[in-house]
């Protein structure tokens, strides 16, 4: 059994199930059984079109999940049948058994549970990456982050502290500290608060803001921005306002060391051995709690209408990733 997409649109509507027989491997392929996969933004987006010049109809959903080696067809495999592995790199995780390119599989520590093994790629390996890579980290900094009580802006908040950093989290709403337990803050502005905008100058005349990790997007990157100090350190990841951040963003702040980062050209990016790295350092935090997703509910493949529907009805309620099981 299988989802696919025929036609691109809203996924209760886009997403059908059918029976198949996989494909024979090439010598390139292995045949991974899926145990569990992931509901993600980033899926609903893909089926709904936002992506259409590089996806072909039909293809197959889901970018997360972690399954076991069922087939081999190399005369020198890397992976022995029944090893445990992560298959990334492209949509099609939404299917019991899913031939990929052995170079697109990882392996899991032993270490890790299925469930843990399936959440560790799309938003811990986004954040890890952001603060790894691209973040120039410096003591005593003070970095911003909005969003900050999303997913991934709580297992950001989590490595930075592991990192010695003490963030400043922007939220949208009061009342958000009982989400923020177990992380260190210097404080938590409500960016729709009255008062947001003086507690905002506040910082920027006494502290200065050394970076910002945004992904939001829109006016609230251009507000962000002003506080930044002079060659201060800019990383947009999302644009959860829906809006483009604005020509002026730049005209106002030329001297701005900004960068966009996508989880996916990164990946396209490098070597095998390389991801191989970042996804070793990266479960190690799952493992430690440090990166951990809560899993909010479990459906099995042929429930993914009731899915979906779960994930639409509780749309902006912070309750954790939904798994799908095989």
């Amino acid at each position: 059994m299988r989802a696919i997409i025929q036609q691109f649109g809203p996924a209760l509507k886009s997403v059908t199930l059918e029976s198949y027989i996989p494909a024979p491997l090439s010598p390139s392929q292995i045949q991974v059984k899926m145990r569990y996969s992931t509901i993600n933004p980033s899926d609903l987006i893909t089926i709904s079109g936002a992506y259409r010049s590089r996806i072909s109809l039909p293809f197959i959903p889901g970018f997360e999940g972690v399954g076991i080696v069922h087939q081999c067809n190399n005369l020198d495999p890397s992976f022995s049948i029944g090893d445990r592995v992560l298959p990334i790199g492209s949509a099609g995780a939404w299917q019991q058994y899913r031939n990929i390119d052995e170079q697109w599989c990882f392996t899991v520590p032993s270490q890790l549970s299925d469930e843990q093994a399936a959440t560790s790629y799309i938003n811990p390996m986004t954040a890890w990456l952001m603060l790894s890579e691209r973040l120039i980290i410096k003591k005593g900094m003070t970095l911003l982050i909005n969003a900050a009580n999303s997913a991934i802006g709580l297992m950001l908040i989590r490595m930075l502290n592991h990192l010695g950093v003490i963030p400043i989290a922007v939220v949208r709403r009061d009342n958000t500290q009982h989400q923020f337990e177990g992380c260190k803050l210097q404080r938590i502005i409500n960016i729709n608060n009255k008062d947001a905008r003086y507690s905002l100058t506040e910082i920027k005349d006494h502290l200065g803001i050394d970076a910002v990790l945004d992904c939001v997007g829109g006016i609230e990157a251009l507000q962000l921005s002003e506080l930044l100090t002079e060659r201060g350190q800019f990383i947009n990841y999302g644009l959860l306002s829906g809006q483009p951040i604005p020509a002026q963003f730049w005209l106002e702040r030329p001297d701005i060391d900004f960068s966009y980062f996508h989880l996916r050209q990164w990946i396209h990016a490098s070597e095998k051995a390389v991801i191989q790295h970042k996804l070793n350092e990266v479960m190690q935090l799952v493992y430690e709690g440090i990166a951990e997703t809560k899993i909010s509910a479990r459906f099995s493949l042929k429930e993914i209408h009731s899915a979906l529907t779960y994930v639409q009805i509780n749309k902006g309620i912070k309750k954790g990733k939904v798994l799908l099981t095989f």
